[in-house]
């Protein structure tokens, strides 16, 4: 989990327009919300959630 953040805030860093989402999953076990970041690096849209 350490190692995914850390990549995450050096994703961010070098977006062109970055932000800070939630992803959420609805399946039978019931509900789960994520953090989702993403933004552009070099005109291509880049999202990362842990």
């Amino acid at each position: 989990m350490r190692t995914v953040l850390i990549l995450a805030v050096l994703a961010l860093s070098a977006c062109e327009d970055p932000s800070l989402g939630i992803g959420a999953n609805i399946n039978s076990g019931g509900v789960s919300v994520s953090p989702v970041l993403s933004g552009r690096v070099g005109g291509v849209g880049v999202a990362v959630s842990p």
